[in-house]
């Protein structure tokens, strides 16, 4: 087990590849969203914000990015997170919780095949978005939430044999929504009591880690791959001073993604890292 344990920490966090979807033109008028009340998402700026992400993924990251086309019968698609879970050399298809997006995986589902993992299908009644999966390289930590389920949960269990920790997601979408992984062993976190909670719980798991405390929940979700830090911009959350100033790594890329965040959109849910 320490074996296993050491070889999962030196690599968890390098990647060859991602997948990432364009947007289509249907998302602002039909993507799905918590919030009704926010201003409409403008399309030109969330396409040039997506692609500030995939240039920062290939140019920056180093990552071969494969880029898939967007759907216009699916507004969400380029959320490309939730109808998959990849770990090690296998990816795990979900049954997204909407109805409505349970189609993406089709496409997700041959883009997998054709990097090589080894793909396993969930079954019924099992539900899980993607950005409800926290794993830390040790373990999974994974929301409870409108869009997963402890059947699915139950299956994640079983496909990749980590523990497994369930915590309800008391706020926002999905447990991603409000924490990431920020670096080995380092959990970045909101201030909500949603995030709060959630926190207690990782507290209680069976690997300790730090966290970083981020003043804003959807700041929280950033993504670190290849010994770089992709973070929310000073800009897109002006309370944000010198919160990831802390974090050690090798190079830090702040950017936007203030409209994606309007339909419940994330940089984690925006692409599929390939060890």
């Amino acid at each position: 087990l320490e074996y296993h344990i050491h070889v999962v920490m030196s690599d968890i966090f390098r990647f060859r590849k991602a997948v990432v979807c364009c947007i289509p033109d249907s998302l602002p008028a039909a993507a799905l969203r918590q919030d009704e009340s926010i201003e409409p998402v403008n399309l030109e700026v969330a396409r040039k914000q997506h692609k500030k992400y995939t240039d920062t993924l290939r140019k920056v990251v180093g990552l071969e990015v494969i880029e898939m086309e967007a759907e216009e019968l699916y507004p969400d698609c380029v959320f490309v997170e939730d109808p998959v879970v990849v770990c090690n050399d296998t990816a795990l298809m979900t049954i997204p919780g909407h109805e409505s997006r349970r189609g993406e995986v089709v496409k997700l589902r041959n883009e997998m095949v054709k990097v090589g993992l080894h793909v396993k299908d969930m079954v019924d009644p099992g539900r899980m978005d993607g950005g409800d999966v926290l794993f830390t390289g040790r373990e999974f930590f994974v929301g409870l939430s409108s869009r997963t389920n402890q059947d699915g949960i139950d299956q994640l269990t079983a496909t990749f044999k980590y523990p497994v920790t369930a915590i309800p997601v008391e706020a926002g979408l999905h447990l991603k929504s409000f924490c990431s992984m920020a670096g080995p062993d380092l959990i970045a976190i909101g201030s909500s009591s949603a995030a709060s909670r959630a926190k207690e719980i990782m507290n209680r798991g069976k690997f300790k880690y730090q966290f970083l405390s981020v003043p804003n929940d959807t700041a929280a979700n950033c993504i670190y791959a290849n010994d770089v830090l992709i973070h929310t911009s000073n800009d897109a959350c002006p309370n944000l001073s010198n919160t990831f100033d802390k974090v050690d790594c090798k190079i830090k890329v702040a950017l936007s993604a203030s409209e994606l965040n309007k339909v419940d959109g994330c940089f984690t849910c925006c692409s599929v890292l390939i060890p």
